[in-house]
């Protein structure tokens, strides 16, 4: 158990680990978890906040996904099982504020970022997939490119994507550099290393 900069009680990067690997058996929803927690501790160092805690809410959004994937429960029954863990208040709404249909008003930068970080840290991966499995093909140019081709990760919700960025107040191509940067030291474990 650690402190945040605010002075809550947070679990350890080993505890949720050990909650997500619990509750998510694919692989591929094990690596966005790792994705989105890279992602998020880069936006706080970025903005000169807790990298531990934002890298916790990012390892941690989707860890009920598998179980609990309907709109209404996603989250929420997550949110019950983080509480009985010992997860603060702060890192479950920040979580929950994720899923839009939740409700939740996203007005901190925790909240902000997770938002930001999800949809497009997904279309980002998305992109290296396709690029032989090798993040270091990946550019913002390329990104942008399918951000635009509907047709590509049908599942990466567009809004999501440009609400995302506008609420960190950055530009679509200046969060994919960000994640990128965010991304490349862990290519390797996300299986983006390339051939």
């Amino acid at each position: 158990m650690s402190t945040d900069a605010t002075g809550c009680s947070l679990p350890s990067r080993e505890a949720a680990w050990s909650l997500l690997t619990r509750y998510t058996e694919s692989p591929a929803l094990r690596a966005h978890g790792l994705a989105v927690e890279a992602v998020m501790r880069a936006l706080a160092s970025r903005h000169g906040e807790d990298p531990d805690l934002y890298g916790l809410v990012g390892l941690l959004h989707d860890f009920d996904y598998e179980r609990y994937p309907e709109v209404g429960t996603h989250t929420i029954a997550g949110g019950r099982i983080l509480a009985d863990a010992g997860f603060p208040p702060l890192v479950i709404e920040a979580i929950q504020s994720h899923v839009t249909e939740n409700g939740l008003l996203r007005d901190t930068l925790l909240k902000k970022s997770i938002y930001a970080a999800d949809e497009l840290t997904g279309l980002v991966v998305a992109v290296a997939l396709v690029k032989g499995r090798d993040l270091s093909q990946v550019t913002a140019a390329s990104v942008m490119k399918k951000v635009k081709d509907k047709s590509f990760a049908r599942g990466v919700n567009r809004e999501d994507v440009y609400g995302g960025a506008h609420g960190l107040a950055l530009e679509v191509p200046e969060l994919v550099e960000v994640i990128l940067e965010a991304l490349g030291p862990i290519a390797d474990r996300l299986g983006l290393a390339g051939p």
